[in-house]
């Protein structure tokens, strides 16, 4: 009869049947647009085509915001080895306060341009 519900029914029952289930988790609608005679080959590429830009753009602000923590972690350190600086203490003591290598707090001291008091 050309309604969509009994198709949309089939589908969800074939996904708790575990029958083709991720394909019909990721294009249910397009299976239902096909047997409804309603497929168009150039729609479903540009259904394909958004779908591969909004992924794009979910990992690209994951990424971003992954980069950012990390950056943040850096300036954060960068601060108290400032702070440590300005007390007086060495790059021994600091690399000990903070859990780190004298090699590592020697190379964020030159990266930020820190300078020992």
């Amino acid at each position: 009869s050309g309604e969509e519900e009994p198709y949309k029914k089939a589908i969800k029952e074939c996904i708790e049947k575990g029958i083709l289930a991720d394909y019909l988790m990721r294009k249910g609608s397009e299976v239902v647009n096909m047997l409804l005679d309603e497929y168009d080959y150039e729609t479903d590429i540009e259904v394909q085509r958004e779908e591969a830009r909004e992924e794009g753009r979910k990992q690209g602000r994951e990424e971003g915001q992954k980069k950012g923590r990390e950056e943040g972690r850096i300036e954060e350190k960068s601060a108290l080895i400032r702070k440590k600086l300005e007390k007086g203490k060495t790059i021994s003591e600091i690399a000990d306060d903070l859990e780190n290598t004298e090699e590592n707090i020697a190379h964020l001291i030159e990266q930020f341009h820190l300078h020992i008091n």
